[in-house]
């Protein structure tokens, strides 16, 4: 600020120098020779002469060539120095092509004679931001060029650290939304008179047990050779229904911890024990000793199976047990 005052009372003395015999002069100057396409800068128009002279500044419309267009037309500023006027006249510039665009010396000042002062001749320079100016470096040529093409950054998790709060937001404000939704139906159905529906109860571990058995029986599967597969079906399904009932890891257990665990809820030498340790054992040496049951054998196993299930099957205290009739 402090030098553009210093130009302008410099200026102003030159103009005041160049005053003999009554003239008048004028000084135009631009804000910035350079601006991006669609940019604005400041046009400055001044003019200086004599008091006695009642000149007339000519106000600029519209445009200044069919390249810059007048944006905006600033009040002039006029002030007094010893017997000079000194008007000063603002305007916002803009151009929409590219290119060092010349603007001719424009008269504004009239003085009562009929002579008429002119502005030196200025030049814009629009640049596009989106080329970029290389100079070849054999030639010295100046090459314009389109600009490169934004590079995507890789993705990194520590972008997503400002968003963890919005984030943690969301998920408080939705939970918070399927409880109060939740609780709402739930008084809309007490307010009905309407129970909500009972869960269905678990099936018992037999009648999963004796429809799995059910199941191999069918497939046949000794019948077809796949012997290791039949065998391995039949101690899974007794597994899963020995950990069900007496509430051992039978899954991930042996044959002999299998029984040793089972000897804490049935007696050692009962036939129930006696079954599955057959059962168990045939199953080991078929999978790991390569050994080949007869036929009988593969059926004994699975009626054994049956017979280990129903005799061991827990029923409710509100039914009878009748075992006999399992059988």
């Amino acid at each position: 600020m402090k030098l553009f005052k210093a130009y302008t009372i410099l200026a102003l003395l030159l103009i005041t120098c160049s005053l003999s015999a009554q003239t008048a002069g004028i000084q135009a100057r631009l804000d910035s020779m350079i601006i991006f396409i669609g940019g604005q800068t400041g046009m400055t128009i001044k003019a200086a002469y004599p008091h006695s002279a009642a000149a007339t500044l000519r106000t600029l419309t519209d445009t200044i060539t069919s390249e810059v267009e007048i944006v905006e037309a600033l009040p002039a500023d006029t002030q007094m120095m010893n017997d000079l006027i000194v008007i000063e006249q603002r305007y916002i510039i803009t151009s929409f092509d590219t290119g060092l665009h010349y603007m001719p010396p424009i008269e504004v000042l009239q003085l009562p004679d009929g002579s008429t002062y002119s502005t030196d001749p200025l030049a814009l320079n629009v640049i596009n931001p989106f080329q970029q100016i290389e100079t070849d470096e054999e030639t010295g040529v100046a090459i314009i060029t389109d600009v490169r093409a934004p590079h995507d950054a890789p993705f990194q998790l520590a972008e997503l650290y400002k968003y963890i709060p919005y984030i943690l937001l969301i998920i408080i404000v939705i939970a918070a939304i399927a409880v109060g939704v939740y609780y709402y139906r739930k008084y809309r159905m007490q307010q009905a008179g309407i129970e909500p529906k009972p869960k269905k109860p678990a099936e018992p571990c037999h009648v999963t047990a004796l429809r799995e058995l059910e199941h191999i029986k069918e497939e046949k599967l000794w019948q077809r050779n796949l012997v290791k597969q039949y065998y391995s079906d039949l101690t899974d399904t007794l597994r899963r229904y020995a950990g069900a009932r007496f509430g051992i890891n039978a899954m991930e257990s042996t044959t002999d911890e299998i029984i040793e665990d089972l000897s804490r809820h049935l007696p050692t030498t009962g036939q129930d024990v006696l079954r599955l340790r057959s059962i168990l054992q045939l199953s080991d040496f078929v999978k790991f000793a390569k050994h080949e049951p007869l036929p009988d054998e593969n059926d004994t196993a699975l009626k054994q199976a049956f017979e280990f299930v129903n005799s061991t099957t827990l029923l409710p205290e509100n039914e009878p047990e009748d075992k006999e009739e399992q059988k």
